[in-house]
């Protein structure tokens, strides 16, 4: 009985936001939210505008960028949506929120596991790709159904989750492994720049392909290294506010804003990585998308004016073999 009671405690005033989203500290975390979610939301767009624009998809590195840029984009909708008093909705909105979180941890993990590969082994997973997207997009569906099993999405402070009164599910679905998995991944990241050092000290003698290999690969490994630190770095607060919840019976207003401010702004921060890196900065000007644009253009143009060709001469030849 005692246990019960500790998982079903009340969180003062988040679980009465619940019931009154519009009182001052309730407001203040739905306009929080809405805010860092839209603008995670623009950053987002922009990146995959720009991994289309310059062509970057055709590089797998670049692929499972896109790939998490889109599950970042797509997280940032639960974020916006703002509070729904509507049962349908308030579940579309708690299932769609725990279905893009497992659908970005899982794109960081396969981030985290190329990028060990390719400094292990010097070959990454690309020919398992298509595992990979099932795995991703499609595993965490049925994950995000089990809180159906039990009624448990509903109202969860101003927003909807799984409710206060599910906090074992919410422990098992999503806090625990994600804490495990965060775990792991920190390890992997410490294991990997302790290795990559002690490779770069015992590197001797010069071979010009292996060099060329070499760099390759390390420019690779750099370009992905942050996304995963990033991801750890945002995930700490929302870890830590639950875990303070769980031990003080309480709710820190603080904890909770910076967890309402982390939580949307995985694809933001991703942009900005992406943005800054050497070869894509001088790529973001107006002037260098403005002509790349044009490019397209003159390139979609010159297709399909191959195509209306070719179509003409199928057309000229069927009819003189008539």
């Amino acid at each position: 009985n005692e246990y019960k009671s500790y998982l079903s405690m009340s969180d003062d005033w988040l679980s009465d936001c619940g019931d009154d989203p519009y009182t001052s500290k309730c407001k203040t975390l739905t306009i929080v939210r809405g805010l860092f979610g839209g603008v995670s939301l623009i950053f987002s767009l922009f990146m995959i505008f720009l991994i289309w624009l310059y062509k970057k998809y055709l590089f797998f590195t670049q692929r499972l960028l896109l790939y998490l840029s889109l599950a970042a984009l797509l997280d940032t909708i639960p974020y916006i949506m703002g509070p729904v008093n509507h049962t349908l909705l308030c579940q579309i909105q708690a299932y769609l929120m725990t279905y893009f979180d497992w659908v970005c941890l899982l794109w960081i993990c396969v981030i985290t596991a190329n990028m060990f590969r390719l400094i292990k082994e010097d070959m990454d997973y690309e020919p398992y790709e298509r595992l990979f997207l099932v795995f991703c997009w499609l595993g965490p569906l049925l994950l995000a159904v089990v809180p159906f099993s039990k009624q448990a999405y509903g109202k969860s402070g101003p927003w909807c989750w799984i409710e206060q009164e599910h906090k074992l599910m919410s422990l098992l679905l999503w806090y625990l492994p994600a804490l495990f998995i965060v775990s792991m991944l920190t390890v992997m990241l410490i294991y990997l720049r302790v290795y990559t050092k002690r490779q770069n000290l015992n590197w001797i003698g010069y071979n010009p392909e292996q060099e060329i290999v070499r760099s390759r690969k390390w420019k690779e490994v750099r370009l992905l290294f942050l996304y995963p630190l990033v991801y750890i770095a945002l995930a700490i607060i929302p870890l830590v506010t639950r875990v303070h919840m769980l031990v003080t019976k309480e709710s820190s207003f603080p904890l909770v804003l910076l967890m309402n401010i982390s939580a949307p702004l995985l694809g933001a921060v991703n942009t900005c990585l992406y943005s800054c890196n050497p070869n894509m900065r001088h790529q973001i000007h107006p002037r260098y998308i403005q002509d790349e644009l044009r490019y397209r253009q003159r390139e979609a143009n010159a297709e399909r004016y191959d195509f209306l060709e070719s179509e003409t001469q199928r057309i000229t030849d069927s009819n003189d073999s008539s």
